[in-house]
């Protein structure tokens, strides 16, 4: 009995181990095809909503987060506030695409992050999520500009080879 309770206890614990490994290989799959596929502006704009956009929201909760820690207006809180604004979002292809003001208050929250630690260890990815989100305003000097910075302030980082990336091609545009 002991014997067959160790048995199902092994393989339940492969099973736990393998699976989650196994859905990131598919995932790494998954994500390396989709970049070779990308050659249209439609695929471009899946990337990026996939990958770039999630984690600027990503970013943009964890320091609303912070400041939500730390300061409640009386009555509502500020997020809970801004619900209803940050809902007004427009569809594009059938997806929810973030609408200026969310794109807005997400440049203005990483700038006060980066302001905060200025040197701190996510400052070259949060001024390349400044210059993607210019970028999708249309706002394509003040992209170019951050992403300069990342490149001349963060030289040896991938957020630079990404952002060197992104600066050739919106100067070959």
């Amino acid at each position: 009995m002991k014997l067959t309770l160790k048995l199902l206890t092994l393989a339940l614990m492969t099973a736990l181990l393998v699976v989650p490994v196994m859905a990131q290989e598919d995932e790494q799959a998954a994500t390396a095809t989709s970049t070779e596929a990308a050659g249209s502006d439609e695929e471009l704009d899946d990337e990026w909503l996939n990958t770039v956009w999630t984690q600027v929201d990503d970013m943009v909760k964890e320091e609303e987060h912070k400041l939500q820690e730390t300061v409640t207006v009386a009555g509502v809180r500020g997020a809970e506030a801004e619900d209803s604004i940050l809902d007004r979002l427009y569809y594009k292809g059938a997806k929810r695409y973030p609408s200026q003001d969310k794109l807005n208050k997400a440049i203005e929250t990483l700038r006060e992050a980066l302001a905060a630690a200025p040197r701190g260890e996510n400052a070259p990815m949060q001024k390349y999520f400044i210059a993607q989100c210019y970028e999708k305003l249309g706002r394509t000097s003040d992209a170019r500009t951050y992403y300069g910075h990342v490149t001349k302030d963060h030289p040896n980082t991938t957020w630079s080879k990404k952002a060197q990336a992104d600066l050739d091609r919106l100067t070959t545009q």
